[in-house]
């Protein structure tokens, strides 16, 4: 195995700390600011309404935002959410391979 400058867990914790560094910045940005969108709108729990661009509206009921179903991106947010939380997963089955066919008996 060579040797890497970052070990893999060192690069997926500082992979995980910039993408919510970047989401951080870039989440006031995409927020609708005003009163909260009427309840024509909602689902259920899901806010859709695809003539509003926002990606993010206010909660229905509380406190924070929820997404947009009605907008694209926001399946492209939920898909990188969804992977933010798999990938540690799959890497980590990926990186120990090698080692569980050493530890294998034969």
């Amino acid at each position: 195995m060579p040797d890497d400058p970052f070990p893999p867990p060192l690069w997926m914790i500082l992979g995980a700390v910039i993408v919510c560094g970047l989401l951080a910045i870039l989440v006031p940005m995409l927020v609708h600011t005003g009163e909260r969108p009427p309840d024509k709108t909602w689902k259920g729990i899901f806010y859709s309404n695809p003539d509003d661009p926002s990606l993010l509206v206010p909660k229905r009921f509380g406190i924070g935002y929820t997404l947009n179903f009605g907008n694209p991106w926001s399946w492209a947010v939920l898909a990188l959410i969804v992977l933010m939380a798999v990938l540690p997963f799959i890497l980590t089955g990926i990186l120990l391979r090698p080692f569980l066919k050493l530890a294998a008996p034969r």
